[in-house]
């Protein structure tokens, strides 16, 4: 086996484990703040020092809006779109809260 082989072998699982992390960190942001508040938990918190206490503030869960938090304050991901306190006016005309979202599909020419 050539040194080229070896870091090969090496470099590629390392892009896609990398890769993989990011989609799923992207795609399940709750479950993405959970591993790192726990992560930053068995690290010793914010009360922990040196790089352990750099690293376990870095992970630490801040107070976050959008996708992450489960609220939507104009971040575009649209998870709580159904949750606004309007005066009722939302134009549900059945009764009780419908949680249906109209979609429309538009043709662009």
């Amino acid at each position: 086996m050539t040194l080229y082989h070896a870091f090969e072998t090496l470099i590629v699982p390392l892009i896609v484990l990398g890769c993989a992390i990011h989609v799923a960190g992207r795609y399940m942001p709750r479950t993405r703040e959970r591993v790192k508040a726990r992560l930053a938990a068995m690290l010793g918190g914010t009360a922990a020092n040196g790089w352990r206490g750099w690293l376990a503030r870095r992970l630490a869960p801040s107070q976050a809006a959008g996708c992450a938090s489960g609220c939507d304050t104009n971040s575009g991901c649209g998870t709580c779109d159904s949750n606004t306190s309007g005066s009722g006016d939302t134009g549900n005309t059945g009764s009780g809260g419908s949680n249906e979202q109209i979609i429309r599909f538009v043709r662009k020419s």
